[in-house]
């Protein structure tokens, strides 16, 4: 569990590194590294199909025994995944400032955030090859070495970044377009580390270099049954972030990077329970492949405990100490005074949205992945979005109302979490008692 958070820590923390050290360079750098993020967010929906799908199949798979089975599936996740990256790259590459202009950001931004999009896509098909090799080796229970991967490319980004946003060791300042080439360098040196650990002798999946390497057209189906929900999911995700990014620009740059800044300040509550969601699938899959369904209760029941106990913890952090953290990532004033009120906001409900996740985890472990699609699409779009435009416009309160409906959003979606995982047959006991009333008929 543990290395499955550091891990998720460290995959935030690249994206946390960058916008504090571009922070410091002007809000307009702040927006348009924000603006960059939440378009390639959309590839990032197809990494959820693989990764949940491999991670799930990985996991049941070595919990029955069936060692080869694991190998085909890991093997469909790399080849989907990285195939269908480099198809999202070459779109993006394309087309990067008509997708960028659908958000109505001013000039200045708008060729910023192209000019940084343009060097980031280089390096998405890497991040697809760490995304599909890691779900793997999770599923595999080998979660130890993805996380050496992110100790590694977060170091190596963060010694990038200060060397060509700044300019030092000789080379000129770059700003904003150091942090991009440092990112993408950083990637490409994790994507083929991760394929190393996964082919290397070492390897728990058996995987070789030579091959063979072809689409499995069972094990790709399966994959994508049990992953594509996951990719709903998150698709339902990035298209309310792209419409509620059209109402934070129309409150001008600063609103934007004081957004953008929230998010990233926000994830300090998550580092320390990244892993716990990914720890309940893979864990929870596990069980459930070897059909011990009281270990897959007591695993949910123990994370979610530990995972309340940390997070009060985080989100006091948020409630209490807003200024502070954002003058890590800014020094404009007005960019802090708006950021405070969206974490004050978001700390509020840090507990529901990280137990949420857990039993999320939990529920795609034991094969549902459709119900955390169900949830997010109806809290997303059937109270989110609505409130949040009527907080914002209707009722004036600007972009508080968009962050208010947010959060109040967040309870309502983990609300109807708890609802579905009290009725799985091993959570409500009845796969329980036909397990024991099966032992005693034995």
């Amino acid at each position: 569990m543990w290395p499955a958070t550091v891990e998720s820590v460290l995959q935030m923390g690249v994206g946390l590194v960058n916008t504090g050290m571009v922070g410091h360079l002007s809000a307009t750098a702040i927006g348009a590294v924000g603006l960059t993020n939440r378009a390639t967010m959309v590839a990032w929906a197809l990494f959820q199909a693989v990764s949940t799908g491999a991670t799930v199949l990985v996991a049941q798979a070595v919990g029955s025994g069936r060692r080869d089975r694991a190998k085909t599936v890991a093997t469909q996740a790399l080849l989907f995944g990285t195939t269908g990256v480099l198809t999202l790259a070459a779109v993006f590459a394309l087309l990067g400032s008509r997708l960028l202009a659908i958000f109505k950001p001013d000039p200045s931004l708008l060729d910023t955030a192209t000019k940084y999009l343009r060097i980031v896509v280089i390096g998405m098909p890497a991040v697809g090859i760490m995304t599909a090799a890691g779900a793997c080796l999770r599923g595999a229970g080998n979660t130890r070495t993805p996380m050496v991967i992110a100790v590694f490319v977060n170091l190596m980004n963060l010694a990038g970044n200060s060397v060509l946003i700044y300019g030092r060791l000789g080379f000129p300042a770059l700003g904003i377009t150091g942090s991009a080439i440092s990112t993408v360098l950083a990637q490409w040196t994790g994507a083929f580390l991760a394929l190393f650990a996964i082919m290397g002798r070492n390897s728990p999946l058996g995987l070789v270099a030579r091959g063979p390497w072809k689409f499995a057209r069972q094990e790709l189906r399966e994959m994508l049954d049990i992953g594509l929900p996951s990719t709903g999911e998150s698709l339902f995700w990035q298209a309310a972030a792209i419409i509620l990014t059209l109402f934070i620009t129309g409150f001008g740059t600063e609103a934007l990077a004081a957004h953008q800044l929230g998010l990233q300040a926000e994830s300090i509550s998550y580092m320390p329970t990244a892993g716990f969601g990914i720890a309940a699938t893979a864990l929870v899959g596990q069980a459930i492949g070897a059909r011990n369904y009281h270990l897959a209760k007591r695993v949910t029941r123990e994370l979610g405990v530990l995972i309340t106990i940390i997070t009060a913890f985080t989100a006091g952090l948020l409630i209490f100490l807003p200024e502070q953290i954002l003058a890590l990532l800014t020094n404009d004033p007005e960019v802090i005074a708006l950021g405070a009120i969206y974490l004050r906001l978001m700390g509020t409900a840090q507990i529901p949205q990280q137990l949420g996740g857990v039993l999320s985890g939990a529920l795609r472990g034991s094969g549902d992945t459709r119900t955390p699609m169900y949830v997010a699409a109806l809290g997303l779009w059937c109270v989110r979005l609505p409130l949040a435009y009527v907080l914002a416009f209707p009722m004036g309160m600007g972009i508080a109302g968009v962050w208010t409906g947010m959060t109040v959003d967040l309870f309502v979606r983990f609300t109807l979490t708890v609802m579905r995982y009290r009725r799985i047959p091993w959570v409500s006991g009845e796969t329980l008692r036909t397990q024991s009333a099966s032992s005693g008929a034995g």
